[in-house]
């Protein structure tokens, strides 16, 4: 369990914790799986998502005493985690749409060809959406997000969060068309 730790000093935050762990020790165990799961949403790279994920880890011990509980900690890790990521951003495309495909089950062939075409074609159009659009999207379709989580990496209301979720999906049926 966390403890609340806004009045506490340095030090005691770096040696007081849970069952012999300091508390940041704890954040990491319970906000790691998030944390890179998060991460992949922005890059779509499983190597780069491990990097942001510990860059972002890293940060977040360095800058704990300056973290105000204004915020959750798993909100707070995500905002570390994008600028990481932004700061780290390639001129290449990171995207690789043959990540995306395995996510569809195998389990009937021609069905998975028609899915994987599907989601081919959604990825594609996706690609081209503009930000915060295409970081919704991404979060809550492949990261399954909530709104709730969304709204407080964006520093937005979590409305906010869906309408820019829906106009996102609306772009990309708009894009999908205009190719078909």
């Amino acid at each position: 369990m966390l403890c609340h730790i806004s009045d506490r000093s340095k030090a005691d935050i770096k040696w007081k914790g849970v069952n012999g762990l300091n508390e940041i020790e704890i954040i990491y165990q319970k906000y790691y799986k998030f944390v890179k799961g998060y991460a992949f949403t922005l890059c779509f790279d499983e190597s780069l998502a491990e990097d942001i994920t510990q860059e972002t880890f890293f940060k977040a011990i360095k800058s704990y005493e300056k973290f105000n509980h204004k915020c959750k900690v798993e909100t707070w890790l995500c905002q570390i985690a994008k600028n990481t990521f932004l700061n780290l951003k390639r001129p290449k495309q990171t995207e690789n749409i043959d990540d995306f495909l395995n996510l569809v089950s195998d389990d009937n062939i021609e069905e998975s060809l028609v899915k994987k075409d599907n989601v081919k074609n959604i990825l594609s159009a996706s690609k081209e959406l503009e930000s915060p659009y295409k970081e919704v999207f991404y979060m809550k379709t492949l990261g399954d997000f909530s709104y709730e989580i969304i709204a407080e990496v964006f520093e937005k209301s979590e409305s906010w969060a869906r309408v820019t979720y829906y106009r996102a999906k609306q772009k990309i049926i708009e894009r999908m068309n205009e190719n078909e």
